[in-house]
């Protein structure tokens, strides 16, 4: 209750400011990150005063306030200097303990002999690129990695030395200096007449966008108009998986063509885009000569509503079809549906890899990437994300595959159907820290037969049928906590995770228990800050759980070192 002592003094102070109106205008400082225009202040003759009580001055306009000393936005790169250039350089050390127990083959691995305990490589990449350098219209960007790997090496009694496993394998295997990306590009360089402007030209190794993104050492000519865009290109397909640049690479040629009615001058919401690509055949011993082609169409009824429907071809039979649908509501929600048809005529994994390899060499690259048979298949999903209160980020999504063939279709373990389910938050707590928790699980459909197979010694075994391998499902959570204090300051996160991997009981081994089950968990925590505006350290360690299918070691540990400059 309010004591009429109060109410008293409200109404006299209530009744003198109506009298008397003394205002005083008080204004915050500007914030620290933000630069703002300068505003034009009106010259306006203020009214008299009632009394003779002066008005108190009114402060400076926002641009006269003195600049904070620490302004942040000047860390954007300037697009108009002509210079840009950047280097990253790392070094990181995986490691995995031995326990001293044996595989699940019966084996004991000897540390140091069968593999290396230890791991250590150094890495970097170096960034460089111009606008305007010389000529006005030429453009050039260049991107380069190199590592350094020392190979453990284990001296038998008999004979030479011989490389020693890392604990963990991975693409870091050698030491060398790699060009990723390096072209020159001309735009503008042509008389506007007919619109020859708006030409483009660009040579020397660099990704295309078309049926599939393909990286090419060539050439690109393109025209970007309002309505017509279109794309002419050839060369050499660059090697990403190996340091391999022969003669053997295919040949690469293709096209687009894509037609905008938005830009008509009365807008058509539709959007007409046409792909062509074909690779060629270097030598027997790589895939045959394959040529794909795409078509797509774009139709916007409303802003935030858009339908993509696309239908690709390999070698003239029909590969896929795809339907997607994004919608938005309230400029914070959004839901995306997508569905795909793969047919038994698609590729394996790319243009480049549409039959097994005629040499049948297990060591090449490719092998990795033996997915089995094509088989026809219908995939879809369902995406949805909301922001709440500003600071609550929601997301959900639903996957589902579907098999699409016919009895006389080979069977593969890597197309079983499946249905799978995943959601995520993250809660933002006074702009500065986030906690975010997620879910993923999967439950796959094998046929697994009823009866495991009994392994028993002197008698002849049957493989389980090629749809009943593979894994059963797997479930999966996250945590995370982030704590930032502002772009290009500082941030930390922390990460932990838990997996538990489902297999089929296919076999059953009186002297050893096969697992059906896999469960691990791990972590990482990561160190993101900056020294000045050029400058920044990153850090990075990432530790596992020991994994049931392998008591061999306990687990995995990486410890992963980053610095890089930006000038």
């Amino acid at each position: 209750m309010v004591k009429p002592v109060a109410l008293a003094a409200l109404a006299i102070l209530g009744g003198t400011a109506a009298a008397d109106p003394r205002l005083v205008l008080t204004r915050e400082p500007p914030p620290r990150t933000l630069r703002m225009r300068p505003r034009a202040v009106a010259q306006t003759t203020p009214p008299p005063a009632r009394t003779a009580t002066p008005m108190p001055a009114a402060p400076p306009p926002m641009s006269r306030a003195p600049e904070p000393a620490d302004d942040r936005s000047a860390v954007v790169r300037d697009l108009r200097q002509k210079v840009s250039f950047s280097i990253d350089l790392g070094y990181q050390v995986e490691s995995a303990t031995p326990t001293g127990k044996a595989s699940l083959g019966g084996n004991t691995p000897v540390p140091g002999m069968d593999y290396a305990t230890l791991r250590s490589y150094g890495f970097g990449e170096i960034f460089a690129s111009t606008r305007g350098l010389g000529l006005q219209s030429l453009s050039s960007y260049v991107a380069i990695r190199f590592q350094a790997v020392e190979k453990d090496r284990f001296t038998p009694l008999v004979g030479p030395d011989v490389a020693v496993s890392p604990p963990i394998a991975s693409w870091f295997e050698r030491s060398g200096v790699e060009i990723r990306t390096g072209w020159g590009e001309a735009r503008d360089f042509l008389p506007s007449r007919w619109g020859l402007s708006k030409v483009r030209f660009r040579g020397g190794s660099q990704y295309v966008y078309g049926p599939w993104i393909t990286h090419l050492d060539g050439f690109l000519l393109a025209y970007d108009g309002p309505i017509l865009t279109g794309s002419l290109y050839g060369g050499i397909r660059h090697s990403d998986y190996t340091r391999d640049q022969s003669d053997r690479r295919p040949g690469v040629f293709g096209s687009s063509v894509r037609f905008d009615l938005r830009g008509l001058p009365t807008p058509v919401p539709i959007a007409v885009q046409g792909e062509y690509l074909a690779l060629d055949a270097a030598s027997e011993a790589q895939q045959p000569a394959s040529s794909s082609s795409m078509l797509q169409g774009d139709w916007r009824p409303r802003r935030d509503i858009a339908m993509i429907t696309q239908f690709r071809w390999l070698n003239g039979d029909a590969a896929s079809q795809r339907l997607e649908v994004r919608a938005r509501y309230r400029q914070v929600t959004n839901l995306v549906f997508d569905i795909m048809h793969r047919t038994s005529a698609d590729w394996r994994w790319d243009p480049s890899l549409t039959a097994p390899d005629r040499d049948g060499d297990p060591t090449i690259a490719r092998r990795y990437l033996d997915l089995g048979p094509v088989v026809p298949q219908c995939v879809g999903s369902l995406r949805a994300g909301t922001l709440i209160a500003e600071n609550v980020d929601l997301f959900v999504r639903g996957a589902f595959s579907a098999d699409a063939g016919d009895e006389n279709d080979p069977a593969s373990s890597y197309a079983a159907p499946y249905v799978e389910l995943a959601a995520a938050v993250e809660i933002r707590l006074r702009r500065q820290v986030a906690i975010g928790a997620s879910l993923l699980t999967r439950n796959t459909n094998h046929e697994v037969p009823e009866m495991p197979i009994q392994d028993l010694p002197g008698s002849t075994q049957m493989l389980p049928p090629v749809d009943a391998r593979g894994e059963e499902g797997f479930t999966e959570i996250g945590a995370s906590l982030k704590m930032t204090l502002g772009a290009r300051r500082f941030s930390t996160l922390f990460e932990a995770y838990g997996r538990r991997m489902r297999y089929g009981d296919l076999y059953v081994d009186p002297l050893l228990e096969v697992p059906v089950d896999d469960v691990r968990i791990g972590g990482r925590v990561t160190l993101d800050a900056w020294v000045g505006t050029t400058l920044r350290l990153f850090a990075a360690y990432d530790v596992s759980s020991a994994f049931d299918l392998y008591p061999d070691i306990t687990g995995y540990r990486s410890l992963r070192l980053m610095m890089s400059g930006v000038y």
